[in-house]
């Protein structure tokens, strides 16, 4: 089991804020995104085509930080499983996929003329960018669907699959805009893995204070293999698993976490509370301690 640093829960334990760790994914910009698409039938269409309608469960809630670093520090970058009191989950492409709802297969194509200037019109561009064109790009015909579909599949990965702390989209996206009548058929959970490992190995290495990558998608494999364990009575929700993962599930969960004490927040609120006792014991051992050691020091004193 990885070994935790003191967390910083701020004012409200409630909040999730955490100021040992910041990580990157944006589940409530995509859940904005697709709010926005409610009202655009023709480009939800597309996002579907694509294979990402799965996303559009995700909640309109910020991200939990203070649960992310424990996932974070129970995770084992060796074997790739979260080691903690009550299971030990493994995390495989095959899960990611079913969380996620994406797919598993494999599509390459090598770049033409055309995909070469459509890879340095994307190369650069940043979220606010993007958010501009899916907005502002109308898809009545064939060249603004496939730039909305280009522009909306880089926002996905910029915001949510492939975070990081650059403000551009990252190159390795790119590659993957080409081919859009192959989309859905992409292995995006193959896609997503590779890039949380690098991300995670990278972050644990050189003790990173920012950890990219899709660190939710950690959060929720552990909720939902812990929570369709061998003593559960529930039958398990099937794929897409974000779907079963409400707001409210999520909510309920979290509340579990923070009050059991085999709970991932339980756990790190305790060690934060003795790591702060540690520090104050040891703040106020420090000035008697060099009494100590100028009494020693001081001819007089020995004298007498």
């Amino acid at each position: 089991m990885g070994k935790g640093k003191k967390t910083n829960a701020g004012k409200k334990a409630s909040s999730g804020k955490n100021q040992g760790h910041l990580f990157r994914c944006l589940p409530k910009t995509v859940a904005m995104m697709f709010n926005y698409l409610k009202d655009e039938l023709d480009k939800r269409a597309l996002v579907d085509q694509m294979g990402f309608g799965a996303l559009s469960h995700l909640p309109n809630k910020n991200l939990n930080q203070s649960l992310l670093k424990q996932l974070f520090d129970h995770y084992d970058i060796y074997d790739n499983t979260i080691y903690s009191d009550v299971a030990v989950v493994k995390i495989t492409t095959r899960k990611i996929g079913d969380a996620l709802g994406l797919s598993s297969n494999v599509v390459r194509k090598n770049l033409s003329e055309e995909d070469k200037d459509t890879h340095k019109f994307f190369q650069g561009k940043t979220v606010v960018a993007l958010q501009n064109l899916i907005k502002s790009t109308s898809v009545d015909t064939d060249e603004n669907r496939k730039l909305f579909m280009r522009a909306f599949i880089c926002f996905m990965q910029k915001v949510f699959l492939l975070p990081n702390s650059i403000a551009n989209i990252t190159p390795i996206a790119l590659p993957t805009i080409f081919d859009l009548e192959n989309t859905r058929s992409r292995n995006w959970a193959l896609h997503v893995h590779n890039f949380l490992l690098q991300e995670l190995k990278k972050a644990k290495q050189n003790n990173s204070a920012a950890v990219h990558g899709y660190v939710y998608v950690l959060m929720i494999i552990y909720f939902h293999e812990t929570h369709f364990g061998e003593n559960s009575k529930e039958i398990e929700a099937q794929p897409p698993w974000l779907a079963y993962w409400t707001s409210e599930m999520l909510k309920k969960r979290l509340k579990q976490e923070k009050k059991h004490d085999a709970g991932l927040l339980k756990i790190g609120e305790m060690k934060a509370k003795k790591d702060k006792l540690e520090k104050k014991k040891t703040t106020m051992r420090a000035p008697s301690s060099n009494r100590d050691t100028e009494s020693s020091q001081n001819p007089t004193n020995q004298a007498q």
